[in-house]
């Protein structure tokens, strides 16, 4: 049995996908200075809160006001909230489990689990924190009197988005620069070791 990794096909669809992989390997378990553990904290530390805190609130409020054929009493929503909560804990453990137990795993398994993990952090800079700071802001998506959207709500939510965007760009760029010192060590080590 051999412990070398197979190489990865050619297409351009499985370079992609393999760069993605390598990518989410270097973002979830490889080395980091401050500022890309801050980049990576915070998002996670918001998509927690949001999934903690807006979610379950989101779902009292539509089975006790929004939703018409529902309308339970408040207690109603409350237990409602509270299970959709808990869920939302047991999943994310779940999910903080078998994204540890990915680390130097190889198999189609694996690799979607990493890119699930990478599109939920996309999606979370690129759409939630945007959408918190517009909420914060203002702005407001549903409401008793219809959607609300201030122009400063919609300009900080876009403002917010395209620095989630440069975030994005910098951790690849980050990325890239590591993997080539990186590669270059273990050439130098390699000639060494040969020679």
């Amino acid at each position: 049995m051999t412990t070398y990794a197979l190489p990865r096909r050619r297409g351009l669809f499985a370079r992609l996908l393999g760069e993605a992989d390598d990518f989410t390997n270097w973002l979830l378990f490889g080395s980091e200075t401050w500022l890309i553990a801050t980049m990576k904290g915070v998002p996670m530390f918001l998509f927690v809160y949001w999934l903690f805190t807006y979610v379950p609130n989101s779902v009292f409020y539509g089975v006790t006001q929004f939703i018409p054929f529902l309308q339970f009493s408040a207690n109603v929503g409350y237990i409602i909230a509270n299970g959709v909560a808990w869920t939302n804990v047991v999943l994310v453990v779940i999910l903080a489990a078998l994204t540890q137990a990915s680390r130097g795993r190889h198999g189609p398994g694996w690799n979607l689990l990493r890119l699930f993990v990478l599109a939920n952090y996309i999606a979370v800079v690129l759409l939630l924190i945007p959408y918190l700071v517009f909420n914060v802001a203002g702005g407001a998506f549903i409401t008793t009197t219809g959607p609300q959207f201030p122009l400063i709500a919609v300009g900080l939510g876009a403002i917010t988005a395209g620095g989630g965007a440069t975030g994005l760009a910098y951790l690849y760029y980050e990325f890239r620069r590591i993997s080539r010192r990186e590669a270059k060590a273990a050439a130098e080590a390699s000639v060494r070791a040969a020679g």
